[in-house]
């Protein structure tokens, strides 16, 4: 299941305009895949969980049981959203990340 949540999010993130893959923290414990837009992370991919930046979606994650930094950046482990939801979120924080007129081709 984590690696087809994984691989589906990647997927749909790659598909925004300006899009790179990456790897932050690379060779530590903490080590993810990024995706990124004009060199700004919006995705953060672990073998178990996701990381990214919501504003509308905000109160959706909590009622899901999902911490919310005070920055808006969420950490949805793969069992604890549906799919869809979490495909939606990509696009958001894409949103978020990129720059406005980027983002508003993206939509």
């Amino acid at each position: 299941m984590a690696g087809r949540a994984s691989a589906a999010l990647r997927k749909v993130a790659l598909e925004y305009p300006l899009t790179e893959e990456g790897v932050a923290c690379e060779g530590t414990a903490l080590e993810k895949r990024t995706v990124k837009v004009k060199g700004k992370a919006f995705l953060f991919l672990g073998p178990a969980d996701a990381m990214l930046k919501l504003d509308r979606s905000r109160a959706e994650a909590k009622r899901l049981g999902l911490a919310v930094g005070s920055s808006g950046w969420v950490k949805a482990p793969f069992d604890a959203a549906p799919v869809d939801v979490l495909k939606r979120w990509v696009g958001e924080s894409y949103g978020l990340m990129a720059p406005k007129k980027v983002a508003k081709k993206g939509r």
